[in-house]
C-alpha cells in the first residue's frame, strides 16, 4: 500500500485505545481534533505549522453560508475513503479486517447525520426506531413469562431431586424473574417520567435497578456457596469415618434425578439459548444485560444437570461413590461464576453512573460532526469531552465563533449544532459553548470538581 494511501486510510484514528503511532505520548481525547486542524489549515495555507493546543480553522472566517470545501476531514473525503475499506478480503490479517469494519461502522454512523434524509428515508428511520422498540419490549415479556415458568418447573425438580446443584440454579432463575420484572418496572417509569421532578429523565434507572439486582444475586449465591460448603464438609467426613476405623453418625443426602428434573434442567438450557441469541441481535443495553443473564444460565444449568446426574449415579452405586460430592462441588462453581459475572455487570454499570469518559470512537463520531458543522463561521474547535450518564452519554463541546458575529446568529448555530449531535442515538444531551478568544484553557471556566 502507497504512502498517501495510508495517509487517506489515517483520517479515522483506530478505535481501540492503543498508543498513537504520531507521538509516544499516553493517548489523548482531544487528539483527534487537533490532528484534523492540522490538516485544514494545512489544506488552506500550504503552510506545515503545527500547533499544540487550539487549531485555527480559518484566517479571515466568512459569514456567508457555503458548502465545505472537499478536503481533508469534510465528509466528502471521509466517503472518499469507503472503497479502501476491504474487510470481506480474507486475504488480509484477521486485524485488518476487523480494523476496515470498525472504520466503516464511523463512517456509516458520520453520515447517519450529516448526510440529509428525504421524506421517504426518514420515514423509515422513524419506523426502525419503532420497530427496535417493539423488539424489546416483545423480548421482555417473552423473557418475563420463560423465568416465570422455568422457575415452577425447576422448584418442582429441585424438590423431587433434592440436588444442590440444581437448588443452585433454581435460584438463580428467582433472580431472573426478579430482574425482567425490575427492567419492566424501569422502562414504564422512565417512560412515565414526571417532568417537573425528573427535568433530565430517568434513564439511569436501567443501570441502577441492574446493581440492586448484582447484590441480590450475589448475596443468594453466597448463601447456596454456605450450604454446599456445610453439605460438602460433611460428605468428606463421612468418606474419611467410612474409609477409617471410624464410624459416622452422617449418612450421604438422598439425590432423585429422575426424569422430571433432568426434563426441567434441559427445557432452561434449550430455551436460555433461545433467548440468548435473540436478546444478542439487539443493539440496547437492557438486551445486552439480558442476554449476559441468559448465557450464564445455559453454562450454569449445563454444569447443575451434569453434576447432579453424577451425583445420583454415584448414589446408586453405578460408578464410585465418592463422585458424590461433585453436586455440592457443582453448586459452589455455579455459584461462584454467578457471583464473578454480577460483579463485572455492577462495576461497568457503576462506571458508567460515575461518569466514565466517553470511548475514543465516540469522541472521533463527535469531531468529525462537528467539524462539517458550518466550517464558514465556526473558527475552532476548542474542546470536544463526553461522558457516560447512565446507558447514554453526555457531551459537551467548545467552539469558537468570530467575535463580531450578532448574538441572534451565534445562538442559532449553537442552537442547530445542539440539536444535531443530540439526533444522536448514544447522546442524552449535548451542550454547545460558544467562545471568541481561546488564550484560556476550556477547563477553568467550571469549578474543580
Amino acid at each position: 500500500m502507497s504512502d498517501s494511501k495510508d495517509d487517506e486510510i489515517r483520517v479515522l484514528p483506530e478505535k481501540s485505545r492503543k498508543r498513537s503511532s504520531f507521538s509516544s505520548n499516553p493517548p489523548n481525547p482531544a487528539r483527534p481534533v487537533r490532528f484534523l486542524m492540522n490538516r485544514r489549515q494545512a489544506s488552506r495555507s500550504k503552510s506545515n505549522a503545527a500547533f499544540v493546543h487550539e487549531m485555527e480553522t480559518v484566517e479571515e472566517p466568512d459569514t456567508t453560508e457555503h458548502a465545505p470545501p472537499t478536503t481533508y476531514g469534510y465528509l466528502e473525503h471521509i466517503q472518499s475513503i469507503k472503497p479502501l475499506m476491504t474487510p470481506d478480503d480474507k486475504k488480509l490479517p484477521k486485524k485488518v479486517r476487523e480494523y476496515y469494519e470498525d472504520q466503516l461502522d464511523l463512517i456509516t454512523s458520520i453520515e447517519d447525520v450529516l448526510v440529509p434524509k428525504d421524506e421517504e428515508a426518514a420515514s423509515n428511520q422513524s419506523a426502525a426506531q419503532k420497530k427496535h422498540q417493539r423488539t424489546i419490549k416483545i423480548l421482555t415479556q417473552v423473557t418475563l413469562w420463560t423465568n416465570l415458568f422455568l422457575l415452577i418447573f425447576k422448584i418442582v425438580g429441585a424438590v423431587i431431586s433434592r440436588s444442590l446443584s440444581v437448588i443452585s440454579s433454581v435460584v438463580d432463575s428467582t433472580v431472573d424473574l426478579l430482574t425482567s420484572l425490575i427492567l419492566i418496572w424501569t422502562h414504564r417509569k422512565i417512560k412515565n417520567r414526571d417532568y417537573y421532578k425528573y427535568p433530565g429523565g430517568r434513564t439511569r434507572l436501567e443501570p441502577i435497578a441492574i446493581v440492586i439486582l448484582s447484590v441480590i444475586m450475589c448475596s443468594a449465591s453466597v448463601e447456596v456457596i454456605f450450604e454446599s460448603g456445610q453439605t460438602l464438609n460433611q460428605d468428606i467426613e463421612y468418606f474419611t469415618h467410612k474409609n477409617g476405623s471410624n464410624t459416622s453418625s452422617y449418612s450421604l443426602p438422598t439425590i432423585d434425578m429422575t426424569i422430571i428434573p433432568i426434563l426441567s434442567m434441559a427445557v432452561t438450557i434449550v430455551s436460555k439459548a433461545i433467548l440468548f441469541v435473540l436478546c444478542y441481535r439487539v443493539k440496547n443495553p437492557t438486551m445486552y444485560a439480558l442476554a449476559e443473564d441468559h448465557r450464564n444460565d445455559v453454562a450454569s444449568n449445563i454444569v447443575a444437570l451434569a453434576c447432579g446426574l453424577l451425583a445420583y449415579n454415584a448414589k446408586q452405586g453405578k460408578i464410585k461413590q465418592e463422585l458424590v460430592v461433585v453436586d455440592p462441588a457443582g453448586a459452589i462453581v455455579i455459584s461462584v461464576y454467578i457471583i464473578i459475572a454480577w460483579i463485572l455487570q455492577a462495576n461497568t454499570q457503576v462506571r458508567n453512573l460515575s461518569g466514565l469518559a466517553a470511548e475514543p470512537h465516540i469522541l472521533q463520531r463527535l469531531t468529525h460532526i462537528i467539524y462539517n458543522y458550518r466550517p464558514d463561521v465556526i473558527t475552532k474547535i476548542d474542546s470536544v469531552q463526553a461522558n457516560h450518564f447512565g446507558t447514554n452519554y453526555f457531551t459537551e463541546v467548545d467552539v469558537g465563533l468570530p467575535g463580531s458575529m450578532p448574538l441572534s446568529k451565534a445562538h442559532d448555530i449553537g442552537a442547530e449544532l445542539q440539536t444535531q449531535l443530540e439526533t444522536i442515538d448514544d447522546i442524552e444531551r449535548a451542550f454547545v459553548h460558544l467562545d471568541f478568544e481561546f488564550t484560556h484553557m476550556p477547563a477553568v471556566e467550571h469549578k474543580n470538581l
